[in-house]
């Protein structure tokens, strides 16, 4: 018997395996021990995969959770975040209809190969889902653009995907960095696939009906003026543009953490998912456009 307790919902030395109706099943990096979430990250089952997911019917009874629709948004967040970090949005998501969850991977303890192959055998379990849409927030957008490199069984699935913040090039600060103790301790194994060097070498470029969404200042200085160009406090508008995106927006003063949860954030990301576009017309393509700003490159 498993006594309910309330969990972080795995950061640091879990990842997703299973999930369904905003139930998760993790399993620990270190004791290979499962664990059944509940959709608030409370502790319902403990043991191995096939113990929980055996008990997950008699929860979802219990619970009467409705069978979701087979169309489904995955949330990736980046590092030094949590699932929890895209609460408002997936609200806003399971509201229209859609089922949601929040890809947990052990962010500072793998690299982008483990972390896209992890994402890649959770969605694979998932046979009931027709759609898969894609919301992903700084590094999680590095880890789809792998796990979609790996052609994985889901891919005839996918959708559309809205990308926030994604450093596209990679992060030039990394570059600057990396061979320093101090940063291959704060960022472990991740730390090595975020320069722009790496991105470009391993990384095949974004494909498929997808948006770019960045955050900056527009005025050529940002949040951190030593970038010498606008930025979000984190990364360059311009690493973060993808000249074949379907749509793209700079929204104006909002930090880099932050972006995902801001209100006109949500409302072009449910738009673009459910129309393929940010917003009605052209009014928001034009205003404050990335795409002005970087085609003449």
């Amino acid at each position: 018997m498993t006594i309910p307790f309330i969990t972080c919902g795995g950061m640091f030395w879990w990842f997703d395996r299973y999930q369904y109706a905003g139930w998760r099943i993790q399993e620990n990096i270190w004791t290979h021990r499962c664990r059944l979430l509940d959709p608030h990250d409370v502790r319902r089952a403990s043991g191995k995969f096939d113990a929980c997911l055996e008990k997950l019917p008699d929860f979802l009874k219990t619970w009467e959770e409705p069978a979701p629709k087979g169309e489904a948004v995955v949330f990736i967040h980046g590092l030094f975040q949590t699932s929890g970090s895209f609460d408002d949005m997936k609200v806003a998501f399971y509201d229209k209809g859609y089922e949601t969850f929040s890809f947990s991977y052990p962010q500072l303890r793998s690299d982008l190969e483990d972390a896209a192959k992890k994402l890649n055998a959770a969605l694979k379990r998932r046979k009931d889902l027709k759609k898969i849409h894609f919301i992903v927030h700084g590094v999680g957008g590095l880890v789809l653009r792998r796990a979609l490199m790996m052609k994985p069984e889901w891919l005839p699935s996918f959708g559309r995907a809205v990308m926030i913040a994604v450093p596209n090039a990679g992060f030039c600060w990394a570059e600057k960095w990396s061979g320093k103790k101090w940063y291959r301790f704060l960022l472990g194994r991740m730390g090595s696939n975020l320069t722009p060097a790496f991105v470009s070498e391993n990384l095949a470029p974004m494909s498929g009906e997808f948006a770019v969404l960045m955050s900056g200042k527009d005025d050529g200085k940002g949040y951190l003026p030593w970038f010498k160009s606008d930025n979000d406090g984190v990364l360059k508008v311009s690493e973060a543009f993808v000249q074949n995106a379907r749509e793209d927006f700079l929204t104006v003063g909002v930090p880099h953490f932050f972006l995902q949860k801001r209100e006109k954030t949500i409302e072009m990301c449910l738009y673009f998912i459910g129309t393929g576009r940010l917003g009605k017309g052209k009014r928001i393509r034009r205003e404050s456009n990335l795409m002005s700003k970087f085609y003449d490159r």
